[in-house]
Formats: C-alpha cells, structure tokens, sequence
C-alpha cells in the first residue's frame, strides 16, 4: 500500500493513466462476448461487414445481396477489421466500438486536465465512462458510439485552439478537420454542422471568430476534410448515381430531419428529457443541480458586468463552451422530427464535463458512491439484460437459420418484421415477406419448393389464418415465440 501511495504522489499523470485504463477495461471490455448480438441493428450490421469481406469491395455495403446506400461506411470498415482479424464472433463485432470508446474517455482527461486541472479530467473522464447510456451503447455494436467519438474529438480540438499555446493551434485545428472528416465518414451531415456552430458560436461571444477564418488554419484543414470525405461519396454517387443521392441525403438526412413520418420514428420536441435524465444516471441529480446553480450565476453576472469580463477565467470559457455545445446538440436533435434514443448520445461528453465542474472543488464521497453503483450497474446489464433482450426470441430465430443452412434449404420469413438475425448462421439470400401475403409465400413456394419458412407465433390469431396457412405449409419446430415450416 505504501509503494502505492508513493508511486501516485511521485508519478500522478501515470497514476491517472492506469487508473483509467483499468476502468476501462472493467467497464468497456468485460462482457462484450457474453451475450448474442441483438437484432435489429447489432445483427444487420454484423452481416454487412462480414460481407465487406467475402466482396472484396470495401466500398459497396450490401444487405442480403441488395446495396445498402443509408449509411457512410467508417463503421463498417472499422468492424470488418476487425472481423477480419478477430473472427466473426460477438467480442470482434463489439471490439471497435469499445476502443472508440475508451479513446473519447482519454482525450475527455486529457481536455479537462489540460484547461482546469488533472483532477478535472479524471472526474469529467469517470463520469463520462459510467453514465448507464454510454455504458449502453459501448457494448451495442451499431454506429451511434463511432459517430460520437469523432464528432466529440473535432469539438474537443476546437475547444483546446482556445487554450493551447501558439505552437501547437494549427495541430488542433487540423485535428479538428480531420476528426470532422471521420465524423462524416460515421453518419453524415451533422459531423459538420455541429462542430462548426459549436466552435463558430463561442469564437463568436468570445469576439475571437476571426481564428476560424485565418487561412493557415481553414485552408489545409478543408483541403483534408475534403479528402476523407469526396473518395466515397463520388465513387457511390457513380455507382449508384441519384438513387444514392435520394437515398442518403434526402431520405436519411433530410427526411429524418424535418418529416420523419416516412421512417416511423416521430416523438415529441420533449423526447429526450426523459432519455437523457435516465441515460445519465447515476448523475443526473449532480448535472442539473449544477446547471441550475450556474444559469442563475450567469444571468446576473451578464445584467451587470460585460461578457468579455464574464468569461475571463479558463473555468468561465469552458462553462461557455460546454453549455452551448450540450444546449445546442440537445436542441437539435429534439427539433429534428425524427428520433431515436441513441441520437443524444453526442450531448454526453458535455454533460459530463459539466458536472465534472460540480465535483471539482466538493469531497469525493458522492462521487465515488455513484461510480460504484456505476459499476454494479455495469455487470448487471451485460449479464443479464442483453441476455435476455436476446431470449425474448432471437435464440429461436438463429437456431432456424442454421437448421435451414445445414439442411441446405430456402429460408423464407413470413408475416413478420424484417430479422437480420437469420443471417448471422445462414449465409445465403433470405427472402423477408413482411405481410400477411400468401400470394408471394406460393410464388416463392413455386419458384423453390425447396424452402423453410418462419413466423412469429402471436401473429397467427385466429383460425381461418391458421387453417390457410396450413394449406400451404406443415409445421416443422415451434418454440415460444417462432414457429418454422416446410412445403408439405
């Protein structure tokens, strides 16, 4: 104990590094192949990558052999790695985004500590790690976690041309274009939009916009950005010409954004009050207190001093900035028409430093009773949540398919949402019919009478349905809550 104490007094920076290395692993790496993958997105996504693979063209993503033109491919790329070297197993598909995640965890320590203080960053970087919504979405493999990372990484390189010295400014703004670039490369539009207004918004108030337009900065960093970005996006759009232009950016940027009724995923304006204040627990208490305190600190320094002196300590700068990157992200996203709890996960690296400031100058015994709860937390969701989530039917549905590729048979699903999780052990074309529709199960049927079929048992109410289904098929395997079926 006593060489542990004299290593932390003579060598804190190691200290830090390790402490949070160890906490990483504990809560980022322990448990990532201890559960299936999980439909929907966990399951589609696998299967894309893995395809990557078997192509040979790293730049076309398919789905069951149709060409996917929703998404950018960074994910993809990233998991197909990682499948490539790993195997395609649960921990290989899961791996990128738990190293992601713990690179957004270090650059949080090292932003915090290079501003305020070392103890600053441990505390902004604790909090971000535990949060039960990053601890989440760092053990689901979907792209939400990549497209945070690097969209917080351009925003944190922004935040630091403010303070670093000369020197190093056109290092940080051209780790600004570049994380920028990857963003993109992640999940589209908004890696430029929310970088640009958050940087844009504080140089603004701060009367220092003038940094952004220097050309040694904006110059070289639009020429790399531009280089991430273009290769892909040409080469799709020349593949695909404007069916990628409808799909991508009218569909699932622009749609999603104002009309999201055509994807089925409008909530109210409100919608993420709630998810943020569950998915920022154990603490959620400490951040609104804390912001709170400060609003009402603000509006009176603002009515009777000017901003510039408002805003005159590297504390005051950062408060400014934080709170116009979580306000402006939080606001963005509610306003879009389409959403989906994972959307604010980008509000959390903020969230995080906020109420990092709330802990800095208080004694640690709350801190550390939430981190410990933090941690139970942890090894309860990822023994046996997922597992269940998992239970609830995709075991039936992984053993079917593999029941029909070692039969060597068709695999059709019936009267059912689509299932990428057939995919994981069938390796050919699945035919998904998503409506009671038995004219296309017998055209399916006439033009291979070869087949399996699936369907999901509470969609089979009645008996009309289920003596006309028998006419067509006979029942092979039933389980809770999946059935599988033959051509009689």
């Amino acid at each position: 104990m006593e060489k542990i104490k004299s290593f932390i007094q003579n060598r804190p920076e190691a200290a830090c590094l390790i402490t949070l290395a160890i906490f990483c692993v504990v809560f980022l790496f322990i448990g990532l192949n201890s559960y299936p993958l999980v439909d929907v997105d966990e399951t589609r996504y696998a299967v894309m990558s893995r395809g990557l693979i078997g192509s040979g063209d790293w730049s076309i993503l398919l789905l069951n052999g149709v060409p996917f033109t929703e998404k950018p491919p960074l994910y993809f790329w990233l998991t197909a790695f990682s499948i490539k070297y790993l195997g395609f197993n649960e921990f290989a598909v899961r791996f990128p985004t738990a190293i992601l995640a713990t690179l957004i965890v270090f650059f949080t320590y090292f932003t915090g500590k290079t501003i305020i203080s070392r103890k600053f960053g441990m505390y902004s970087a604790l909090i971000l790690l535990s949060t039960v919504f990053f601890l989440v979405l760092s053990h689901v493999a979907i792209l939400d976690m990549t497209f945070t990372v690097f969209l917080t990484a351009a925003i944190y390189c922004g935040l630091l041309t403010s303070f670093c010295k000369d020197e190093h400014k056109k290092l940080y703004w051209l780790g600004f274009y570049v994380a920028m670039g990857l963003a993109f490369l992640a999940k589209g539009l908004l890696a430029f939009v929310i970088p640009v207004a958050v940087v844009g918004l504080y140089r603004l108030i701060t009367k220092d916009v003038k940094e952004i337009f220097k050309p040694v900065n904006i110059i070289p960093g639009m020429i790399v950005f531009f280089a991430i970005i273009l290769p892909w996006h040409i080469h799709m759009y020349q593949v695909y010409g404007y069916r990628f232009i409808y799909d991508y950016f009218i569909l699932h940027h622009f749609e999603r954004l104002v009309n999201a009724e055509v994807l089925g995923k409008t909530r109210p304006f409100l919608y993420f009050v709630p998810v943020f204040l569950v998915g920022f627990l154990p603490w959620s208490i400490a951040f609104m207190i804390f912001l709170i305190k400060k609003c009402r600190r603000l509006i009176k320094r603002i009515k009777t001093k000017t901003l510039y002196y408002t805003f005159d300590t590297n504390e005051r700068k950062l408060i400014l900035f934080l709170s116009i990157y979580f306000v402006l992200v939080f606001l963005l996203f509610s306003m879009a028409s389409g959403k989906l709890p994972t959307y604010i996960l980008p509000a959390f690296p903020a969230a995080a430093m906020l109420t990092g400031l709330f802990f800095y100058r208080k004694p640690m015994d709350y801190f550390n009773a939430s981190l410990i709860v933090a941690l139970l937390a942890n090894f309860i969701m990822v023994g046996f949540v997922f597992d269940q989530i998992y239970k609830g039917g995709m075991d039936e549905l992984v053993e079917y398919a593999e029941m029909a590729q070692e039969d060597n048979k068709k695999l059709v699903t019936f009267d059912m949402p689509v299932k990428p999780s057939v995919l994981i052990n069938y390796r050919e074309k699945v035919d998904f019919i998503t409506r009671r529709d038995f004219e296309a199960l017998d055209k399916q049927l006439d033009f291979d009478n070869d087949c399996y079929v699936i369907m999901k048992n509470k969609n089979i109410k009645d008996d009309d349905y289920k003596n006309e289904l028998m006419k067509h098929l006979i029942k092979i395997k039933s389980g809770d809550k999946y059935t599988i079926y033959a051509e009689p």
